[in-house]
């Protein structure tokens, strides 16, 4: 059916205007999820869609569907909106030749409920063995996926792919507040071993058993490789091909500039087999790519897809990204961080007096462009003489990204993914924080 409906679009597209593209998804997922120690709810959803994208005289039209009845609309309604459309500045890919990338995992595609089910029981199990006062949530996701992208320059890919994702969060009420910890992990490979996320919950809440008082100050802070993604959202919008675009990146005009500290390289990378964010080619139909974002500090590139680069009289970067009911824009896929040369454990041993930081709230009132942060620490610890001593709550950390990350004590030797970022921890010699010490 997805053939014959793509394939009929395109044929009739052809005739009437003057280039055409056809992308089609088909998708089902499933989802469990326990609440208060108790199954809650098991989901399924599907969706099945058609976009269609054409250069008419110059400029772009676009519409999509999920309704197949009558594809001829589909093709009228794309015609319709390129009288209004936005000056095209590039041309529908051809036929490509595309490195292979492993994205489906047949044990996910077959990954019973019931299986499911049982995971979030023993998992529950074994956080109430540990206490009977947490409450435990457990989720888990599985998905199933097909796309096929067609061009009338002679663009035919197909796709499959699969993901999944497991997460438990422990909540402990206290009469002076609640405290949450939460672990998990997605790829689009099977995930069966949620043991080792909820033994890392459990650990992290009997660190934070005591609590600790700290003054108002700056101190040294390590941002575990879970809480360190929020500061790199400057860095993400800056090097986004649209932002540079419009003139509001603060990294527009800077490519070959050190902008951060020398031993940070960080780049996209769509080819890692079974990550989340990876493709065989990006939703315009450009192979997938390893792109260069900062090597050893200094800016190498932004980010692109086709019309963006087309306006920019760049090259796209493979990071088209889209649904079939949207047009495409410029997006990430893998966002990779090279490690450094020291240990967690050795990073917590090196301070003296400071802050771990492991779970954080929002951004505050922070200006993300200019790198200005404001952040709740949800699950912190203070450390002292080389030893976590207990957690620190109601106290917040404020600074400036671009001044912190040229300002780094050590980054880790190890990496660990989180959702599509592969980040190590980071050792700040700085940083402010508002404490909880009247």
């Amino acid at each position: 059916m997805e053939s014959n409906i793509a394939e009929k679009i395109l044929d009739i597209a052809i005739k009437k205007v003057d280039s055409a593209e056809v992308i089609y998804e088909e998708g089902e997922s499933r989802s469990i999820n326990f609440e208060n120690n108790k199954l809650k709810s098991v989901h399924t959803k599907s969706i099945r869609g058609i976009g269609l994208r054409v250069i008419q005289e110059g400029k772009i039209g676009f519409s999509s569907t999920t309704d197949f009845r009558k594809p001829e609309k589909v093709v009228l309604n794309a015609i319709e909106s390129a009288k209004f459309g936005q000056k095209a500045y590039f041309k529908f890919q051809p036929s490509i030749q595309c490195r292979e990338v492993k994205l489906y995992d047949e044990n996910i595609a077959n990954y019973p409920i019931e299986k499911g089910i049982q995971t979030g029981k023993e998992a529950i199990e074994k956080v109430l063995a540990a206490n009977p006062n947490y409450e435990c949530g457990f989720g888990i996701s599985k998905g199933v996926g097909k796309g096929r992208l067609m061009s009338s320059n002679g663009l035919d890919v197909w796709t499959q792919s699969t993901s999944i994702g497991i997460g438990i969060d422990i909540l402990l009420v206290r009469d002076n507040g609640l405290l949450c910890v939460y672990e998990g992990e997605s790829s689009t490979k099977l995930i069966d071993d949620i043991d080792r996320h909820t033994k890392k919950a459990l650990h992290s809440l009997k660190l934070a058993e005591k609590e600790c008082k700290i003054a108002t100050g700056g101190y040294p802070v390590i941002f575990t490789s879970k809480a360190i993604g929020i500061l790199l959202s400057t860095f993400e919008s800056g090097c986004n091909g649209k932002l540079v675009q419009k003139g509001a990146s603060p990294l527009t005009d800077r490519i070959g500039e050190k902008i951060l500290d020398e031993r940070i390289t960080i780049y996209d990378d769509s080819t890692i087999d079974y990550a989340e964010g990876s493709f065989i080619c990006d939703d315009e139909g450009v192979a997938g790519q390893k792109t260069l974002l900062f090597e050893s500090g200094e800016l190498k590139n932004f980010i692109y897809d086709l019309q963006t680069a087309g306006i920019m009289n760049a090259e796209s970067t493979g990071n088209g990204t889209r649904s079939f009911a949207s047009q495409p824009s410029p997006g990430y896929s893998n966002i990779i961080i090279e490690t450094g040369d020291i240990g967690f454990e050795d990073m917590i041993k090196d301070m003296k007096r400071g802050v771990l930081v492991d779970q954080v709230l929002g951004g505050g009132q922070s200006n993300t462009l200019a790198g200005e942060f404001s952040l709740n620490i949800d699950l912190g610890y203070l450390v002292e003489n080389g030893e976590i001593v207990g957690r620190i709550k109601d106290c917040m950390i404020a600074g400036n990204v671009f001044d912190i990350f040229n300002n780094i004590i050590a980054i880790g030797n190890k990496a660990d993914w989180h959702g599509s970022l592969k980040a190590p921890p980071f050792y700040f010699q700085f940083i402010n924080v508002a404490g909880n010490e009247i």
